[in-house]
């Protein structure tokens, strides 16, 4: 009777071992794929990551910085040499080299003057939806912006922020056709209407 049901047995670890091995097959193009999803993903926020950057160095916010730091690190190196005691020749050789920092830290505020005259993406996009009376895609006004400001790196995903922070400003509205999302500029008289309902609680203080 053992003899007899040895094959049985083995049998039956046989087609287990066969089931583990195809669950074993099955599990790894399933993490294989997942994997693949997530690097697909992560290359998707890099490239965005990278685009934000030259956004923020093209909208002058790098510079502010700079500026920040070189007038604090000027101001703790003058501050040591008030405390000193030097001989008078020594004194015009400190304040010429003092004056240097000054003038270096004068250059950076002129391009931010300069940076202050260019108008932001958010307004920039208002106009571009003012042109146009019918909805337009964060994709189109990305491609107008794009040959109207070609010294500017712009992507879809920068636009979009710019046109849901135009929305949040009440300048724009969001509209939705089927599964895409399209944005047009506020007229004045649909501003109007949605100020009246903030009159009443005003009156009554």
């Amino acid at each position: 009777m053992p003899e007899s049901n040895n094959p049985t047995l083995q049998a039956q670890y046989a087609n287990q071992v066969d089931a583990d091995l195809e669950h074993n097959t099955k599990e790894q193009e399933r993490v294989r794929s997942e994997v693949a999803a997530l690097q697909a993903q992560l290359e998707a926020l890099e490239k965005d990551h990278e685009l934000l950057v030259s956004m923020r160095a093209a909208l002058g916010t790098t510079p502010a910085k700079k500026t920040r730091a070189t007038r604090t690190t000027s101001t703790a190196k003058a501050a040591p040499a008030a405390k000193t005691v030097v001989p008078r020749a020594r004194r015009a050789k400190a304040t010429s080299d003092n004056d240097k920092p000054s003038r270096k830290t004068a250059q950076p505020d002129t391009g931010a003057k300069a940076n202050k005259a260019t108008p932001p993406l958010r307004e920039l996009v208002v106009a571009v939806l003012a042109k146009h009376d019918e909805p337009r895609s964060a994709a189109e006004v990305t491609q107008e912006l794009a040959q109207a400001h070609p010294e500017r790196t712009l992507s879809v995903t920068v636009v979009r922020n710019a046109l849901e922070a135009s929305v949040a400003k009440n300048q724009s509205e969001r509209t939705k056709q089927q599964k895409s999302v399209y944005y047009r500029v506020v007229k004045d008289g649909q501003q109007a209407a949605q100020q009246p309902a903030a009159a009443p609680s005003t009156a009554g203080v």
